[in-house]
């Protein structure tokens, strides 16, 4: 009886409870229904309208929807009165209790509307701008922050979808405003650490002199960095370091060491003079502590450098009494010119020569840079010539003056044969490459060589000058072996005995050393 008689209520309507898209029709006939439609879903029928962070307005035609508004009522006046009995009578009481919603008759081309949706997401999708803090010269720049944005396309397409079937024509843009890490007010409160820090310039004060450093090299010495996402303005102390360099350059002044001039056996003392040094990390600090807090002046903590040797200690260290002495004759054994002028090139390659406290002196270190003229060596146990023949005449003589000024004999080895021009255990051959002759410097002051050669008398003169050591020396050397070796020839061995004395205290008396002479084969000079 119900559905009769909403029947008969509905004769030539729509019946109640339907809908298309958000338009109601119940109870239209099809003309007023019609009507309905264009009147209320005018936008979806003609435009679509974008709301969002922008508005944005397409036709119908831009956005491929083409709706047929006749079909769209004669489906829903067919709703109740097409079908079977029974699903005519249960759409009826469905319109009566509730909706019946028709589905609008519509043509869509989606890829058409997704083509203006792209077309918006490339004016509004945007990188969120982080703000920037940048010192040029002595002034501070800030570039501001702004928000980015990302439009989510898929569920702004089911928005579109959404305002097509219920004609509805509104679309909200769905997206995401991206926020920025480093924001304006971040930036300035940097850039007002800076110009802290740059507020005229800085004067610096030391060794009764002034410089100043200009905002600009302030500038230059800070860095801007965004560490832990955050500004941070901090002191660059290198750039400030190099932006003093005239400060340092003036100040910092190397200590000059004492030294000594020496001629002939005179040694004076070229005075040494104390440098002077920033110091560099204190000053830094005190720059880096306080100029963010307007400290505008600093003074320049200066520290002495000392030389090594100072005057005082060079004038203590300065040799000034004979140590030791001894001498030979070439006379006695080879005067030949070339054996003449090799003993004169020795002599002057180590006479003047400072030796320093410890320091080891080698014979074949000062010797061998020079060239000799051939003259008359032991090679392979005979008299022959050899560059440099004569020079262990050198080196023998001052090897007995080293060991009567008390010091440490390092290296020293004797001849193959005895030699006329030296007692037997008191000779040092040496060989460029092989033998030396080395002593110790064991005293608390420099020393002296002197090595003269005289060629009227034919002597050859050693003597070790120093400070005053207060000892005394005594050598002496016997033979202890005199036999032939197995073709019958003499051999010798000697002991060398030595007795040294410091300050009346004997700190060696014994057995020095012993050595072994053969013969030397004919040809011997």
């Amino acid at each position: 009886m119900l559905a009769a008689f909403d029947y008969s209520m509905n004769n030539g309507n729509i019946y109640r409870g339907v809908s298309a898209g958000s338009v109601e029709l119940g109870g239209l006939t099809p003309e007023q229904a019609e009507a309905a439609i264009n009147e209320e879903a005018t936008g979806a029928l003609r435009e679509v309208s974008f709301s969002g962070p922008e508005e944005y307005t397409f036709s119908a035609e831009e956005m491929g929807i083409d709706y047929d508004v006749a079909a769209t009522v004669e489906e829903a006046y067919a709703v109740g009165r097409e079908g079977g009995v029974f699903e005519r009578i249960s759409e009826r009481f469905q319109g009566m209790y509730g909706t019946v919603e028709v589905e609008p008759d519509v043509e869509f081309a989606p890829e058409r509307a997704r083509a203006q949706v792209e077309g918006i997401a490339a004016e509004l999708n945007a990188e969120a701008n982080e703000a920037g803090v940048e010192i040029v010269g002595p002034e501070v720049a800030v570039s501001g922050s702004s928000e980015g944005y990302q439009m989510d396309m898929r569920a702004t397409m089911e928005n579109v979808d959404t305002a097509v079937e219920d004609m509805s024509g509104e679309v909200e843009i769905v997206g995401e405003t991206l926020t920025p890490q480093l924001v304006t007010a971040e930036a300035e409160r940097a850039a007002e650490r800076a110009r802290g820090a740059m507020d005229g310039q800085l004067v610096v004060s030391g060794a009764g002199e002034q410089w100043t450093v200009s905002p600009a090299a302030i500038g230059a010495s800070l860095a801007v960095t965004t560490e832990g996402g955050d500004f941070q303005v901090a002191f660059d102390r290198q750039a400030m370091r190099e932006n003093l360099g005239a400060v340092y350059e003036t100040i910092n002044q190397a200590p000059v060491e004492a030294s000594y001039e020496v001629s002939g056996t005179d040694v004076s003392v070229s005075p040494g003079r104390e440098g002077r040094t920033i110091e560099n990390q204190r000053f830094l600090d005190d720059i880096e502590a306080n100029i963010f807090g307007g400290q505008r002046e600093f003074q320049i903590p200066i520290a002495v450098a000392t030389p090594e040797m100072t005057t005082e200690q060079a004038e203590a260290m300065k040799p000034t009494e004979m140590l030791g002495e001894y001498s030979t004759n070439y006379l006695t054994y080879d005067d030949t010119p070339g054996r003449v002028t090799n003993l004169e090139i020795g002599s002057e390659a180590v006479d003047g020569q400072l030796v320093a406290p410890g320091e080891v002196f080698s014979f074949n270190a000062l010797a061998s840079q020079y060239d000799y003229e051939a003259a008359g060596a032991i090679i392979d146990g005979q008299v022959d010539e050899a560059d440099g023949g004569g020079l262990c005449q050198v080196s023998s003589t001052l090897y007995m003056a080293a060991n009567y000024a008390g010091l440490e004999i390092v290296e020293r080895h004797p001849h193959f044969a005895e030699l006329p021009y030296i007692q037997p255990g008191f000779d040092a051959t040496v060989w460029f490459g092989a033998l030396d002759m080395q002593f110790r410097n064991t005293t608390d002051g420099y020393i002296l060589i002197e090595e003269t050669l005289d060629e009227e008398s034919g002597e050859v003169y050693s003597a070790i000058h120093g400070v005053p050591q207060n000892v005394s020396v005594e050598m002496e050397s016997e033979q202890t072996l005199d036999t032939t070796d197995s073709e019958g020839n003499p051999v010798t061995e000697w002991d060398t005995f030595k007795t040294v004395a410091r300050d009346g205290q004997v700190e060696f008396d014994g057995l020095f050393h012993t050595d072994r002479y053969e013969f030397l084969e004919p040809g011997e000079e």
